[in-house]
């Protein structure tokens, strides 16, 4: 593969990168997404698999996407079931996601962390259809996943800076005026498609 960029991450780095010439999904290299729906909160849980996925790609940029599996599922989760406030989640999410990233680093791989893309409306007859076969309770709604969504990207961008993190900050490039997914990057009720590919090239450098 010529590609020197290589996406790893939940479904939202297949779907934002799939097919890209210059941005590989991890699938491209490993055959499947084997972080799908991994949470930025415990991804050091998986370390292992981690490295199954990065090792051989030591030699690229390797942008890492993960977040909204959080955001939809597991903080509003987690704040019902122990009382801990959302915003003290939401920041553990991201000091405890930003330490592995940070630890890796050091072991040489060149690791930049992707802004947690933009909620979708999780509505109509394809949502309907994933909806029954969810195992777990789908407990927010649009405007909570968007609030949440913004923390933790404000929350990401303090401690990629913090502990010299590149950050891919270009959400203000994937959303509309009401803060909405821009209409001719939405894949699905929550991808985005493989433009998002070409605005992170537009507006980000990973030289």
């Amino acid at each position: 593969m010529d590609q020197k960029i290589a996406a790893i991450g939940d479904s939202h780095s297949f779907r934002c990168f799939q097919g890209h010439k210059r941005i590989a999904d991890s699938t491209v290299y490993s055959g499947t997404n084997k972080l799908d729906g991994k949470t930025a909160y415990k991804i050091a849980n998986h370390h292992k698999r981690v490295m199954k996925v990065i090792l051989p790609l030591r030699e690229k940029h390797l942008l890492f996407c993960f977040g909204e599996v959080d955001i939809r599922i597991h903080i509003k989760y987690q704040h019902l079931r122990t009382g801990v406030p959302v915003d003290a989640l939401l920041q553990q999410t991201a000091q405890r996601y930003t330490e592995y990233v940070r630890d890796l680093r050091t072991q040489g791989f060149d690791i930049h962390i992707f802004n947690v893309v933009p909620t979708g409306e999780f509505s109509g007859p394809r949502f309907e259809g994933w909806k029954k076969k969810l195992t777990y309770p789908f407990l927010t709604d649009f405007s909570e996943r968007q609030e949440y969504t913004l923390s933790l990207n404000r929350q990401l961008r303090r401690y990629c800076t913090e502990k010299n993190i590149p950050f891919i900050d270009i959400y203000k490039y994937l959303v509309d005026e009401k803060g909405k997914r821009r209409q001719e990057l939405i894949y699905d009720f929550s991808h985005l498609n493989a433009q998002t590919a070409d605005i992170v090239l537009e507006h980000y450098s990973f030289s």
